[in-house]
């Protein structure tokens, strides 16, 4: 689980900027979830998103089209997105591993999820 408290998702409450040599200006991410940012930088992954889900939802990073094989390298799993379901950009969200998150959470994601795949919409 992550540190927030009453921190609503899409909040800018709970974050730390981040100055990182690989980026061209400073970024905002939350707190939680800072560290594994970090890593994920120095690795030489170009995030272009991330959220600790507030307790609320996924833990999730966004990563740019050319960093999806570097993370699945690294071992992380894909996020379906549920903004784009179809095509090389469905594949760009994964799931966050410093950050748990509740299974209340991740029911929330699964069932609409498995829904749209059952139903093919």
């Amino acid at each position: 689980m992550c540190n927030c408290k009453n921190v609503e998702i899409g909040s800018f409450d709970n974050q730390l900027q981040i100055d990182h040599p690989s980026l061209l200006h400073p970024v905002w991410v939350d707190a939680c979830i800072a560290d594994e940012i970090i890593d994920l930088l120095h690795k030489g992954v170009k995030t272009i998103g991330s959220c600790c889900g507030h307790n609320k939802a996924v833990p999730t990073i966004g990563v740019a089209l050319e960093s999806v094989k570097l993370m699945e390298e690294l071992g992380y799993k894909h996020h379906p997105n549920p903004c784009v379901i179809r095509g090389p950009y469905s594949r760009t969200y994964f799931y966050a591993k410093s950050v748990k998150c509740s299974l209340k959470a991740k029911i929330k994601i699964w069932l609409p999820y498995l829904w749209r795949k059952f139903w093919d919409i």
